[in-house]
């Protein structure tokens, strides 16, 4: 890749490449959030947390707490003697789950002892959507309650308070970089004479150059260049015997003889010619050989620069 395509294409596709970076470390899966298998020590330590602290609010820290009692797989019962504040319930049994690291779905039924009957109820995913308890604010008329935690197949997804800012970082990016592009196509316009088809066999590529003999044309850096016949004739010349000592002889009668004489002095203005036109290719020299002639030294590019 010439000087001119890094300086017109590196900072946009940097910016780009970021932007993929970033997204991909925000969606990449994080093992480390996964649930953890569901033990029934941990169900069973949130649960007397929750009832510990239902009665801690209703003034009530002397009354025992009854052993938490597993109906099912997924299913465990809390049992109140006492009644509590329903609407605290479901941050205060939220805080605990996580405290033993369980993220699952659950749906929670308060139950009357008595008869099984089911007064008040939530799912924690939809109150994690609504962000209200339902049936809040009513009081719970019987003595003895009984807390039902079910546990769904599924994780509640937790909010990434980092999610939102790296989105938005990453769309700046991918603007900022298409802004680029738009921008340096306005102020520095590829002309379409200009543009270098990478496959035309007509190509004759050396150092960072490329030579159409036949169009007398000559890209240096992506810079189209115009040559007179000789121009093209001699550099063609020199292309063809790259990196070997030409005399002066030799070469003026091959661009010359044509013409019925050689003109020693043309040879000088035409190198010195094609010397400025090939200044910004680093890796092209016409280097004079003392008493001799030139040789048109051509080292191999490296892309790593």
């Amino acid at each position: 890749m010439n000087t001119e395509k890094i300086k017109r294409w590196g900072l946009p596709l940097s910016l780009v490449v970021l932007a993929v970076f970033i997204l991909s470390a925000v969606w990449w899966p994080d093992n480390k959030g996964d649930t953890p298998p569901l033990e029934s020590t941990r169900v069973n330590l949130a649960l007397r947390e929750t009832g510990d602290r239902l009665l801690d609010l209703a003034g009530d820290s002397t009354s025992t707490i009854a052993p938490v009692r597993r109906k099912d797989a997924h299913t465990w019962l809390l049992r109140l003697e006492h009644p509590f504040n329903y609407d605290s319930l479901p941050q205060i049994l939220r805080r605990a789950l996580l405290r033993q690291s369980i993220r699952m779905d659950y749906n929670v039924a308060v139950l009357r002892c008595k008869d099984n009957e089911l007064i008040l109820g939530y799912s924690a995913s939809d109150l994690e959507l609504d962000g209200e308890v339902p049936c809040g604010g009513r009081d719970l008329a019987a003595d003895c309650l009984n807390i039902e935690l079910s546990f769904l197949d599924k994780v509640i997804p937790q909010p990434n308070p980092w999610k939102t800012s790296f989105l938005l970082l990453s769309g700046f990016l991918f603007l900022a970089a298409l802004g680029t592009v738009l921008y340096r196509r306005k102020t520095h316009p590829i002309p379409e004479e200009a543009q270098l088809e990478e496959n035309d066999p007509k190509q004759l590529r050396f150092g960072q150059s490329s030579f159409d003999f036949a169009n007398q044309t000559l890209w240096v850096n992506g810079q189209l260049k115009n040559l007179t016949f000789r121009e093209a004739k001699l550099l063609n010349y020199l292309i063809q015997n790259a990196n070997q000592v030409l005399d002066r002889e030799r070469i003026l009668e091959a661009i010359w003889q044509d013409e019925g004489m050689l003109v020693g002095r043309s040879l000088d203005v035409f190198i010195s010619r094609l010397r400025k036109l090939l200044q910004e290719d680093e890796n092209i020299k016409i280097v004079s050989v003392h008493g001799v002639g030139y040789r048109f030294e051509i080292t191999p590019f490296d892309a790593s620069k």
